[in-house]
């Protein structure tokens, strides 16, 4: 019984190093995230586009630094945000920062979860799944702000607890603008209008 539990054991291990070895092509190494985590706040004022507005209403974050350009990795748009001059409290660097620790710490609790000896088979398996559940979400999200940049200097998405808020580099952002962002993230997220808001930061000068 023992050596059968154990054989299941191994089985689960290795799917985790397979799911773990997709996992690490969307993630950053964490000195990234330690570089990123500052004690400075950007100066915000805030006012969203959600989707459940009756009349949208489009909000400008402000502060004083500035922008990137194309592609999925976030080590990339962090070098893209850092080329065009928003610092390392900017709202950009912080959402990367955010982001990044909050998927090492669900990645580390699931993996915890895979390795526990004493789990029967069936809670291994459910924290597999939910490790590629947690991949397949950050691969979505990478695609949908790599889109989003054909047609913005920078556009990064902050998730947190199935809500998602997108912010983008420009000087200004229509509502017709701001809806065509819902309707992408409600898409390719599969969430509802009011699980979705809409920001913008004015590109440097």
């Amino acid at each position: 019984m023992n050596t059968k539990r154990q054989t299941i054991w191994l089985v689960s291990m290795l799917s985790l190093m397979v799911v773990l070895s997709a996992y690490y092509l969307f993630t950053q190494d964490l000195d990234d995230a330690d570089k990123l985590s500052g004690t400075g706040t950007p100066t915000e004022d805030v006012s969203e586009a959600s989707g459940n507005d009756g009349a949208l209403v489009v909000d400008e974050v402000t502060q004083e630094e500035g922008a990137a350009t194309e592609k999925l990795t976030d080590e990339e748009i962090l070098a893209m945000v850092e080329s065009q001059g928003y610092g390392e409290n900017s709202v950009f660097s912080e959402i990367i920062a955010k982001r990044d620790q909050l998927y090492s710490e669900e990645e580390s609790r699931l993996m915890a979860e895979v390795a526990n000896v004493n789990n029967d088979p069936e809670q291994s398996a459910e924290a597999v799944a939910a490790i590629e559940q947690l991949e397949e979400k950050h691969s979505k999200i990478a695609e949908l702000e790599s889109a989003l940049m054909k047609n913005y200097q920078i556009a990064m998405i902050d998730e947190e607890n199935d809500r998602y808020k997108v912010v983008v580099a420009s000087d200004k952002l229509e509502k017709k603008e701001a809806a065509s962002i819902i309707d992408q993230v409600m898409t390719v997220m599969d969430v509802k209008a009011e699980q979705v808001s809409v920001q913008y930061v004015p590109e440097p000068q």
